[in-house]
């Protein structure tokens, strides 16, 4: 309770400040002017009636009046001034002898019909209406500021993302531009060179043969659902495993394995590929008591990847390679909540990796 009432009152405190230095003022100048004892009552309940006044006029009266679509309501804005200012004196007077029938021992001043005091009410009225007027058009203004900076910056961070875009657009332009430099010429040249060396050194055909058909698979155009068959996946796997192991021989110490039913299943292509060579780059892959691992099943209708490889103590980690996160991210993209990426070093310095995809 006490902290709703703080709250209240930090967020009205000019508010309650201002009517406070005007009620001050009012009791001061009562005192000075009329040189008698000012009546606590009275003010209390004036009070009461001015602050009514001031925020009917500025939070009802202007606000629907002046917003209005139908112009007939906004010419209906005199009208309501009117009904506001009779319907104030009248309050004020039967307030006033309310007051003194009940309320005090004093006797009552002078009643309605006198000029005097229905001209003192009628300043009164007025008085609070224009400061209720003036304060209506300050809050506007700022609530109109505060739109205007508000669009500005939705319309700069518009454009700041327009230019980030537009950038995007640029760097993907020039990405496909240089994946378009002669990838046939380099194909082709990797073919002449295998139909060179396969007869005089077969071993070193069959690696250039093997990178024929990794560059052909990464260059080649996906099924315009923007899936492949995962048999593509894992042939493309052995083949960069065996080009890994020719060229460190005994160094490479992973196992793939797989079950037959998951080569017909359909799947973002590249994800299989990025892991492996993560398993390559980190891991510690020259001890056959400590092989990798790369298990791939597919069991009622859920793709399972794993991985596991042994990293050496002290040198940097899988965990922090930036691959991990765009996979999660293509994952996410094409399947959403269906699709599980998770990864971890255990405390044995084993780095897993775990996909999962409901079909």
């Amino acid at each position: 309770m006490g902290s709703d009432l703080f709250t209240l009152f930090n967020k009205y405190k000019y508010h309650f400040l201002g009517w406070g230095a005007f009620i001050s003022y009012e009791i001061i100048m009562g005192i000075v002017m009329v040189t008698k004892e000012v009546s606590l009552v009275t003010i209390f309940f004036a009070t009461i009636l001015n602050v009514s006044l001031f925020y009917l006029h500025a939070n009802v009266v202007l606000k629907y009046t002046l917003n209005a679509k139908k112009k007939l309501f906004k010419f209906s804005l005199l009208f309501f001034i009117l009904l506001e200012v009779l319907l104030f004196i009248y309050l004020k007077r039967v307030l006033l002898d309310f007051i003194y029938a009940y309320l005090t021992t004093k006797p009552a001043p002078t009643k309605f019909i006198d000029p005097l005091s229905f001209f003192a009410l009628l300043w009164r009225t007025i008085f609070f209406i224009g400061n209720s007027t003036g304060y209506y058009f300050l809050v506007h203004d700022q609530e109109q500021r505060q739109q205007v900076k508000k669009l500005r910056q939705q319309q700069l961070k518009k454009i700041i993302r327009e230019k980030e875009v537009n950038n995007e657009l640029i760097q993907t332009q020039n990405d496909f531009l240089r994946s378009q430099i002669n990838p046939h010429f380099l194909i082709n040249t990797l073919s002449y060179l295998y139909n060179e060396t396969r007869k005089l050194a077969p071993k070193a055909a069959e690696s250039i043969l093997s990178l024929t058909d990794i560059m052909q698979y990464a260059l080649s155009k996906e099924a315009p659902d923007g899936y492949v068959k995962f048999e593509g996946e894992i042939d493309l796997v052995e083949r960069f495993l065996s080009l890994s192991k020719i060229s460190q021989p005994d160094q490479v110490q992973l196992k793939l394995s797989y079950n037959l039913n998951v080569l017909s299943v359909p799947f973002i292509p590249l994800v299989l590929m990025p892991l492996t060579e993560s398993i390559i780059k980190y891991g510690q892959l020259n001890d056959p008591m400590k092989p990798a691992g790369i298990r791939i099943t597919y069991e009622n209708s859920i793709l399972a990847i794993e991985t596991s490889n042994h990293e050496f103590i002290g040198e940097q980690s899988s965990i922090n390679d930036p691959m991990l996160k765009i996979i999660q991210n293509r994952l996410l993209l094409a399947y959403g909540e269906r699709a599980v990426f998770n990864f971890h070093l255990d405390s044995e310095n084993y780095f897993h990796t775990n996909t999962q995809v409901q079909f």
